[in-house]
Parts: C-alpha cells; structure tokens; sequence
C-alpha cells in the first residue's frame, strides 16, 4: 500500500523578511502633526493680529469722531451767541484772543496753544464738550476738549477799505479758529482738528 506523502505547502509571504521599518509611520504622522501645529499657530497669530489691528482703528475713528464732535458744538455755541463761548476778555476758559504780541499764556510766545504741553489735561484752559452741550459724549475715555480763539475782524470781500475805516461799506468778517481734542475708547488713541468759523 502507497502511503500518502504529505506534501509540505508553505504560504509564499510567510517568513520572508522584510526591512525593519517599525516607527516610520509614527515618525511620519508626528512631522505632520507638527506641521499642522505650526499652521494652527500662525493662524491663531494672524487673526490675533487682525483683531488688534481692527481695534486700534476703530479707537482712532472715535477720537477723530469726538473731535469733530467738539468742533460742531462749538460752531453751535458761537452761532447760538451763548456767553460762555463768546467770552473773549479774560483770555482762559477756552476763549482767547489771538494776539502773537500779547500770547495768552506766558509760554505760548511762539507756541500754538494746542502744542503746549500739558494745555490739554489742563481743564483751566479748555472748555468741555459736556459743558457747552451739557451731555456727555458716549463711548470715549474722556470728553472732547475745545479752545475758541477770536481772531481778527476782515474786511469782507468787495468792501471799500477807505468805506470801511468811516463805517461804510460791508460790514466786518469776525472769524473764529476752533481746535478740538478728541480721545477715542481708551487714551491711546488722539486727535486733534481745527476749523475756522465765519460770523
């Protein structure tokens, strides 16, 4: 009787050896999740960025906005004739007569008021946008601050100068110059504006 030979049948893949390749994946997946981090964290930057950028404009556009807010209640309170904005005889308070041989204060000889230092913060010296509205502006650090200065009379256009010195002719220009100082959502941010009011 034959006997069966038992044939020894070995699957092709087993025990072939490979290269070792054991934690390249791992390695692999770790460079790539470092880069994603990296990316995530520029992006975080970025907006970071952005978000401060936008906040600094909007504080800057408030301080302009409150400066200009101050030159409109001053132009209202000329044209209104209320008395303290049309105080012009003791040179403080916010009301000056612009005279460069008699400067207001003693060191504004040849400095603009609104240049020397300290003027602002001095509340001797300005008028305040609550005290010629009496309401506050809303959403700034500090209200605007306003300086009214009486400049000379013109002759008005047209005018015969010899007419005028008698009397005739046109009547004079009174011309006021107007400077505010706005401050925006915090005192980081500042303006100043100017504008020159015919009466």
């Amino acid at each position: 009787m034959r006997e069966a030979s038992t044939m020894n049948t070995q699957h092709p893949f087993k025990n072939v050896r490979h290269p070792s390749q054991r934690g390249f994946v791992l390695i692999v997946a770790l460079v790539l999740l470092l880069i994603l981090t990296i990316l995530g964290l520029a992006a975080a930057q970025s907006t970071s960025l952005q978000e401060r950028m936008s906040g600094n404009a909007r504080n800057r556009d408030m301080a302009f906005q409150a400066a200009e807010a101050g030159l409109i209640a001053a132009q209202n309170c000329l044209s209104t004739g209320v008395a303290i904005c049309t105080s012009f005889s003791t040179n403080a308070n916010g009301t000056y007569v612009f005279d460069p041989n008699n400067p207001p204060l003693p060191s504004t000889s040849t400095t603009p008021l609104w240049d020397v230092a300290g003027f602002w913060s001095n509340p001797a010296y300005v008028l305040s946008y609550n005290t010629i509205t009496g309401s506050n502006l809303p959403q700034v650090a500090v209200q605007p601050e306003i300086i009214i200065e009486q400049m000379p009379a013109l002759i008005a256009p047209g005018s015969n100068i010899g007419q005028q010195q008698f009397a005739g002719g046109k009547p004079m220009l009174q011309l006021y110059r107007i400077t505010a100082f706005g401050t925006g959502g915090d005192t980081s941010a500042t303006a100043i504006l100017q504008s020159v009011y015919q009466q």
